[in-house]
């Protein structure tokens, strides 16, 4: 191992594969340990597969999803928090007991805290503050996850979890999956011109993503699309039986798998400063 540590922080099972795992599987290659903390089991996730789960179980069958794409991405370790998947803005599950956004803000962070104090992560990965596409868990872990980048390092910050022994930790950057406003749309149309029979996004779904001029860094991990895309194939709950990547061209599934797109949100990036596309560029290991 290289004594570099990223520490990824996300809200469902599928968060890690979709959006990052190309980078995630990059980071291993390179021999840099890599744990994921995810907060709910997706409960109110979609059934894409008919007879792959059952309302009931879907939580649990995410639960065993999630643990295949860890394997697949050969990540370090993984701690799962179960709180309740919220599901979108407006929905019932908005309500739930244990649903993760009416949990205490301090809780999640202090647990947050707790995990970057002890794995001393150089690097923390998350999503942007939009979660992507407003989904109010991607939201949250975003918002816990930047304040608990900033706490860690703080004494004052939970001192019961100092009483035995540890000690703060000051991660050096933080980093926001995002993807470009019209992604969406540059999709539909590059599977349509493969001959894939692909819908076209609703009016809302055209306004999501971040202006182009926020994102830092358009990385290409195609070199790591074979372990993406076998980390995805692992939810299989998530992953509809017609999944398009499997039936077009090399190039077009690297066009659209193969490209991940980061912002640098600590330390903050001045204008005009070019943000290297190595998360540990001029770090040096302990």
């Amino acid at each position: 191992m290289t004594g570099l540590r990223l520490l990824a922080c996300f809200a469902h099972p599928d968060d890690e594969a979709f959006p990052v795992g190309g980078v995630l599987a990059q980071h291993v290659a390179k021999g840099r340990q890599v744990r994921l903390v995810t907060t709910t089991l997706g409960e109110e996730g979609e059934i894409r597969q008919e007879g792959s789960a059952t309302r009931e179980t879907l939580g649990e069958i995410r639960r065993i999803e999630l643990a295949c794409a860890v394997g697949a991405l050969r990540l370090e370790s993984h701690a799962l928090l179960e709180y309740r998947d919220s599901g979108m803005a407006g929905w019932d599950a908005n309500n739930h007991p244990r649903a993760y956004i009416k949990a205490p803000e301090d809780e999640v962070v202090a647990r947050l805290v707790l995990e970057m104090r002890q794995f001393r992560p150089q690097v923390v990965l998350t999503f942007e503050p939009g979660g992507l596409y407003g989904h109010p868990d991607h939201i949250a872990i975003s918002k816990h996850a930047t304040i608990a980048f900033k706490l860690a390092s703080d004494l004052t910050a939970f001192p019961e979890q100092l009483a035995g022994g540890l000690t703060p930790h000051a991660p050096q950057r933080l980093f926001y999956s995002a993807r470009p406003m019209g992604f969406r749309l540059e999709w539909a149309n590059k599977l349509r011109a493969a001959g894939i029979d692909f819908a076209l996004p609703t009016p809302e779904q055209l306004e999501h993503g971040n202006p182009p001029e926020e994102i830092h860094l358009e990385l290409d991990v195609s070199d790591q699309l074979e372990t993406k895309m076998a980390c995805i194939l692992c939810h299989r709950t998530q992953v509809a039986p017609n999944w398009p990547y499997h039936r077009v061209p090399r190039d077009v599934a690297e066009w659209v798998l193969g490209r991940e797109y980061y912002i640098r949100a600590r330390p903050e990036v001045s204008p005009g400063t070019t943000v290297p596309d190595d998360f540990f560029d001029g770090i040096t290991p302990d």
